[in-house]
């Protein structure tokens, strides 16, 4: 009884310290409501609360990236990152990625120049933060980097890489880096380079891993919905006993001088665009940086941009882009203008250069303008977890820890004088900065059959690894979770209904008010006019969606400008969408000056002026993006899959996208046409109206009366739906112009719509099939086992009216691999009716759509998405619980049972497109 005493005595002496060892986390720095906190080891934690939240943004940077790559092993960083996803001394395996899964409502990762960064969002329940924060002290210390995954990844980093180099504007990218630093530096691409990834060896990512990933060397940023103490506590626990390494100076990049750099003229001929691009590049100047951020505005802003104004207002061009990229080692303004086969190439290129060096100063006005634009979105990004913790790790990263820099930034911004604006960019757009890119479709050789070699020995992979199955997990945990989430989302729906307020003007026009506090104090407002039939509406599709552009663009009052001063003014927006028979106008400000902006747009919308220049301006831009060739893998695959299916005669809104048919569509259209269905079809009281946001309901209530009360239908109203449609089973291999990738899409139809009794059985069988990218079963089999493709996507989708619905896969994979695509997915669609669905994957499932579902509900933004479709069918919030019940009373028998019902691979239709293809009538 003393020896067991004693040990008793030991043990909570031992638990004892456990808990108090370690020395509180330090508060350094505190601004804008935002903390950093540092513990003793090093470790960083910068804190920004946002109880408005309904998630937790969670980033683990760690202050290496492909700059520190060993010589020779350039992508060894990247690499690692992709193998920090398999296990830990403690999570061995699959398991590690299935914690993430269960416990994040997204999780990714990615590899920089300078950094890694492990980012999760979440709820913000205090099990699940402490989860992944036990997840991340794990991958921080104790990760196990496993030969055996090396090979695959290698693989998959390559698909990667070759995703990347599919990109036209990227390839221009990597060869003026290379100009720029040769191969090293920043001209090494942190994704890596196959020989380099080939001969990278255990010991080599051990040594980085041992190096790099230290306390002292990273930092942990949350934002959002949490306990401060309590997260505290948990990052002290676990990130505490990890002890403190000796971290190598950073890799130091060479100062750049632009004007050195022998190759300043880039030509890439890939894809279908033809642009014009000007790049101007130097080494970093911390003094002038606030100047260069202005520049895309003042450039390229609708109206008001000057580059807009003079060449693509004039016709030079269809639109112009800028951006810039201001990093710890550069400065980097991009300049460049999209043009078609109709224009002048010389005449693009010299209005670009002329219009930027030689451009006239700008004013007062415009500077005030970009000033309050800017502001505006610094306002969203502090509204937004994500948004906000992802520009506090950057600016962590590019300015060695001082994250406080951002708001230095937006204050001098406020303070710049139109005369250092002006100077600035006139001295730093000028030639001896410039570097030219061109981009010009894929030359015709290239567009011409090729034979496929007989493919090479394959890499051995993990699909050919002797791997032991990991046990079934404990499936109890995850139905715990299904009752949480049905018993919290009934809550929600029932509290967030009392505070709505639906109901129908004298005319039939349908509302819902939903006043409320929004996460971002803006108001957001959604009109949805339904109008015409399949007959009053036939080959008028383009001149419907030429309307919805012009709606916006001037009225007989108010001019383009004014319309865009407003908007900034408001801080927010308006936009309108055709859609079928329908528009939709979606109207959004901050909500004091809501009410005022909402009338404004209502004023705009009752006398749109449809101006002549306008319209000949967007027909004119609209014909210049048809005339281009249609000729790129993902292309030639959609297009070829939808002439498969189609079922309807060209001219019915309904028809799929034909570029002639377009053509010849818009050509006819005038703007006579344009004004004729406005007054027509636009004031139809077939509508309804949401609104959502900070505001009183009995005002809202009249202003809809007297804005919409006097709407009425002029022709009838025909709902357009597609009917299901049983199609053969076929594969149909077609030609495409010669790529890095291939595209795959496949398609298979059931009569199954969004409110058929078999819907959440078929709901959680494609969650299973393809919602994650690394543990679904396509995941699995395409990409983890057998790489073919880097990323890929599934989805369900439902008609909301009829019983049609369709299971959708699409695939970029490595050309050449058409048939190994094909083969994984009949795989894996024979295994699951075969063998049907687990337990464990079941439960899993169900969780985390429910998680999703009860997730979506804590934001009013989404349930004001959620509104319209509900005026639609005269429903409220309530009928959402059904759905909730529904998912949560699956069984393993349901689902086995729906997928043997529909999936038939009998009607299973299948496009591949690359350069190993035949071509297509």
């Amino acid at each position: 009884m003393l020896m067991r005493f004693k040990q008793l005595t030991i043990s909570l002496l031992l638990v004892g310290l456990s808990a108090t060892a370690w020395s509180q986390p330090i508060l350094v720095k505190s601004q804008q409501k935002i903390e950093e906190y540092k513990l003793e080891n090093g470790f960083r934690v910068i804190l920004a609360q946002n109880d408005k939240e309904n998630k937790v943004f969670m980033n683990t940077v760690y202050l290496t990236g492909s700059l520190n790559d060993p010589q020779g092993k350039g992508g060894l960083a990247h690499l690692l990152e992709h193998l920090a996803f398999k296990g830990t001394q403690n999570i061995q395996g699959e398991e590690f990625q299935r914690r993430l899964d269960q416990y994040t409502l997204m999780t990714n990762a990615s590899t920089d120049y300078y950094s890694t960064k492990y980012t999760n969002v979440i709820r913000p329940e205090q099990n699940v933060i402490n989860e992944v924060i036990h997840l991340e002290a794990e991958r921080m210390d104790k990760l196990v980097l496993q030969e055996k995954f090396v090979p695959s990844e290698i693989s998959i980093v390559k698909r990667e890489r070759e995703v990347r180099m599919d990109q036209p504007f990227s390839v221009m990218m990597d060869q003026m880096w290379k100009s720029a630093y040769g191969n090293q530096y920043l001209g090494r691409l942190p994704i890596g380079d196959l020989n380099e990834l080939q001969s990278i060896k255990m010991d080599e990512l051990n040594k980085f891993y041992r190096t790099w990933y230290a306390p002292n060397n990273a930092v942990m940023v949350i934002s959002g919905k949490f306990d401060k103490a309590e997260v505290l506590k948990q990052i002290d626990q676990n990130f505490s006993p990890i002890a403190a390494r000796q971290v190598p100076a950073q890799t130091k990049v060479p100062v750049l001088d632009s004007s050195k750099m022998k190759q300043r003229n880039f030509l890439v001929q890939k894809g279908s665009d033809l642009a014009k691009f000007n790049i101007y590049l130097n080494g970093k100047n911390e003094k002038i940086k606030s100047e260069l951020a202005l520049a895309p505005y003042l450039y390229t802003m609708q109206p008001s941009g000057h580059l807009y104004q003079s060449i693509v207002e004039t016709g030079l061009s269809t639109a112009v882009q800028s951006t810039t990229w201001l990093d710890q080692d550069f400065n980097l303004v991009f300049i460049g203008a999209i043009y078609a086969p109709n224009h002048d190439a010389k005449k693009v290129e010299s209005a670009l250069i002329s219009g930027v060096e030689k451009n006239q100063p700008f004013n007062e006005t415009e500077l005030n303008r970009v000033k309050n634009l800017i502001q505006n979105q610094s306002d969203s990004v502090l509204s937004n977890a994500a948004a906000l913790g992802g520009r506090l790790s950057d600016y962590y990263v590019s300015y060695q820890g001082d994250w406080s820099q951002y708001f230095t930034d937006l204050e001098n911004v406020k303070k710049l004088k139109l005369a250092d604006v002006n100077q600035t960019l006139t001295q730093f757009l000028v030639p001896q900065h410039r570097i030219s890119g061109d981009i010009q479709p894929t030359p015709e050789e290239q567009k011409k059959a090729l034979k496929q070699k007989q493919a090479a020995e394959p890499t051995k992979t993990l699909a050919q690894t002797d791997i032991q199955e990991e046990p079934l997990k404990d499936s109890r945990v995850y139905q715990q979770e299904v009752a949480n989430y049905v018993k919290a989302s009934k809550q929600y729906l029932v509290n967030t209904e009392k505070k709505i307020q639906r109901g129908t003007l004298k005319n039939g026009i349908s509302y819902a008010l939903y006043p409320t506090s929004t996460r971002d104090d803006k108001t957001y407002a959604t009109i949805s006019i339904d109008f015409g039939t399949e007959k009053s509406l036939f080959n008028q599709g383009e001149v419907l969606d030429l309307m919805a552009y012009l709606l916006l663009r001037g009225s007989d009052q108010y001019s383009l400008q004014d319309i865009a001063d407003k908007s900034i003014e408001a801080g927010g927006g308006a936009a309108a969408n055709a859609s079928g028979n329908s528009i939709t106008i979606q109207i959004v400000a901050k909500k004091e000056k809501f009410e005022d902006y909402f009338k404004f747009i209502l004023d705009v919308l009752k006398k749109p002026k449809f101006e002549q220049s306008q319209f000949d301006l967007i027909k004119s831009q609209s014909l210049s993006a048809l005339d281009r060739p249609y000729t790129e893998p993902e292309t030639v695959a959609a297009l070829t899959m939808t002439r498969l299916l189609e079922t309807y005669q060209p001219g019915d809104l309904r028809y799929h996208f034909e570029p002639d048919l377009a053509k010849q569509q818009i050509k006819a259209a005038t703007v006579e046409q344009v004004k004729t269905l406005y007054q027509n079809f636009f004031v139809s009281n077939h509508a309804q109206i949401a609104i959502t946001g900070d505001y009183q309901a009995k005002t809202m209530l009249k202003i809809l009366q007297k804005e919409f009360g006097s709407w009425k239908v002029q022709l009838p109203y025909q709902r357009l739906s597609s009917d299901y449609q049983v199609y053969p089973a076929q594969k149909v291999h077609a030609l495409s112009e010669q790529r890095e990738f291939g595209n795959y899409q496949s398609i298979l139809t059931f009569p199954v719509g969004a409110d058929h009794p078999d819907t959440p059985a078929l709901m959680v069988f494609s969650y299973i099939l393809g919602d994650s990218q690394l543990s679904s079963h396509l995941a699995q089999e395409l990409r983890e086992k057998n790489a073919l493709v880097y990323g890929f996507g599934s989805s369900l989708d439902l008609d909301d009216w009829i019983d049609s619905g369709a299971l959708t896969i699409e695939a970029n994979y490595t050309a050449g691999k058409s048939a190994q695509v094909s083969q994984s997915v009949h795989k894996v669609l024979n295994n699951l009716l075969s063998k049907g669905v687990t337990e464990q994957e079941l439960e899993a499932a169900k969780a985390n759509i429910l998680k999703k579902r009860v997730t979506a509900l804590e934001d009013e933004r989404n349930i004001h998405r959620m509104l319209m479709p509900q005026l639609e069918h005269h429903r409220d919030l309530l009928f959402r619980e059904k759905r909730d019940q529904a998912l949560a009373k699956l069984t393993k028998a349901d689902v086995d049972a729906v997928i043997k019902k529909y999936i038939k691979l009998d009607q299973f239709v299948e496009v591949m497109a690359d350069q190993y293809g035949k071509a297509q009538k």
